[in-house]
């Protein structure tokens, strides 16, 4: 949702290259989440992840991205960092890893709006609009799926279906705020 988002604001021509900006984001996140599972099966996610960030880098840049996106990398540094750590002190299921990640994925919506051309502001409050709220779903999801027993596989399909509507709402309102701004 934080990559289309920061796709949506770019607007304009640049919204191709902040596409890809933001795939460039996905696949780091991929490679984190490796080293948070090493040493157990973490070679194809880590090989996966670092294909999809480098292709994903060249394209939006050969498309006309504004370099200063990768900025956004450093700032994303901390939140991954923290979240392969929680991940392997305490699971890769645990509220802190969890929240960690989704900020780190969060910070795609500002990247992706740069590497498309839009104002440093706007990325800033596309950060404060989406953050908070996918980390507070995500507290909430996760003290659900570790307090009820029980679940099968077709209460987490409905689950995860509610979630992503509302994230889903949540991106629209947070893009139709920044737009007005």
């Amino acid at each position: 949702m934080s990559v289309l988002a920061g796709a949506a604001s770019a607007g304009g021509e640049g919204w191709l290259a902040a596409l890809f900006a933001g795939v460039a984001f996905i696949g780091v996140f991929l490679v984190a989440s490796a080293l948070a599972l090493y040493p157990r099966k973490w070679k194809g996610r880590f090989l996966c992840g670092a294909g999809v960030a480098t292709s994903a880098l060249g394209i939006g840049l050969a498309l006309g991205a504004d370099p200063r996106f990768v900025v956004y990398a450093s700032v994303a540094v901390f939140p991954a960092g923290a979240a392969v750590w929680f991940a392997t002190r305490d699971g890769i299921q645990s509220p802190y890893a969890l929240s960690f990640a989704v900020v780190a994925l969060t910070v795609s919506a500002p990247a992706a709006a740069c590497a498309g051309g839009a104002d440093p502001t706007l990325g800033a409050l596309l950060v404060l609009l989406l953050a908070p709220f996918f980390v507070w779903r995500t507290w909430v999801v996760q003290k659900h799926i570790s307090t009820t027993k029980g679940l099968k596989r077709g209460d987490l399909r409905r689950a995860g279906l509610r979630e992503a509507f509302i994230a889903l709402l949540w991106t629209i309102l947070s893009l139709a705020v920044v737009h007005v701004v």
